[in-house]
């Protein structure tokens, strides 16, 4: 369904070098990388030269515990910080310009809107039971709603442990979110032009899926957590664009490398799951960016094209 474009090889240095990829965005030009365990984000032009480096580790202006989710929006870069539940807006010559407080306990996904509004999966939205939430871009909240938690794959035992490994994640596309849950099968799509959350629920057909199966042990350390969820395909953060919707079922514990289903949604629609699909990390348009070696420490980046229907 796709071929290889190219591949490029961002610019790395020992004062800027990319440790743990946390996010990606890909406007076509720029690629903007979050890295959490240098506590940055660092952004490239379309040939992988290093252009700019946001943040540094700590809690003031400009700094991050956990920066994810970066985005590129009007000549602009919004990065998430999921411990912080804040906003960083930056320039791409890498000069801070806000910050956008949330008061969100801890935020899993990030989007933000041409019209401004600011969209966020997470937890601490004021309702419990609330996995997204649609805000200003002053940090007022709009409208919060879609409760996963109680959703499990079809069949499943309800007994079982299944909060350890939850999340919600989404990507936008098309002024829709379609979020999913770490351990589910299901996806949701959100219309985000209405007045409040209103999800249309789908459960997902994947060839090759393998439903969650109780640990073996009882979980009791991060190596249990980590043995257990080999055991299963977990979804993964989607990337989307205005013309492909990309989910990665990741077996294992969402690490790149991991054996992976990916799920496409074309612009017509149609659904397609691809077996030992490489680590996605954005999507522009009708192009893939992947890790084209994801178990190398130099990292290189290919780009795919959907190739024209027959």
């Amino acid at each position: 369904m796709f071929r290889l474009v190219r591949v490029i090889t961002p610019e790395q240095s020992p004062e800027a070098p990319i440790a743990l990829i946390s996010g990606a965005h890909w406007d076509g030009g720029h690629i903007a990388i979050a890295d959490v365990s240098e506590s940055n984000a660092k952004l490239f032009d379309s040939d992988g030269l290093h252009v700019a480096t946001m943040g540094r580790r700590g809690e003031g202006p400009g700094e991050f515990l956990q920066p994810r989710y970066p985005q590129l929006l009007d000549g602009r870069l919004f990065v998430a910080d999921g411990a912080l539940g804040r906003v960083s807006v930056w320039t791409i010559a890498g000069e801070l310009v806000r910050e956008i407080e949330t008061r969100i306990g801890y935020i899993s996904a990030f989007a933000a809107m041409p019209d401004g509004r600011l969209v966020f999966a997470g937890q601490g939205f004021g309702d419990s039971d609330a996995a997204l939430g649609v805000y200003t871009d002053d940090g007022a909240r709009l409208m919060q709603g879609l409760d996963t938690n109680n959703v499990l794959p079809a069949n499943a035992d309800p007994s079982l442990p299944w909060g350890n490994m939850r999340q919600t994640h989404f990507a936008v596309s098309n002024d829709t979110a379609w979020a999913v849950s770490t351990i589910s099968d299901s996806i949701w799509a959100v219309p985000l032009n209405r007045a409040e959350v209103q999800p249309e629920s789908y459960r997902l057909d994947i060839p090759g899926y393998v439903a969650p199966a109780a640990p073996e042990v009882p979980l009791r350390s991060p190596g249990d957590l980590m043995e257990w969820g080999k055991s299963f395909h977990g979804a993964a953060r989607p990337v989307a664009s205005s013309a492909l919707l990309a989910i990665p079922f990741v077996q294992g514990v969402l690490n790149y490398g991991d054996p992976t289903i990916l799920v496409i949604r074309d612009r017509n629609g149609a659904w397609y799951a691809l077996r030992d699909a490489p680590p996605v990390i954005a999507v522009s348009s009708e192009r893939l960016l992947v890790i084209d070696n994801p178990l190398e420490e130099q990292v290189r980046l290919a780009v795919y094209q959907k190739r024209l229907a027959d």
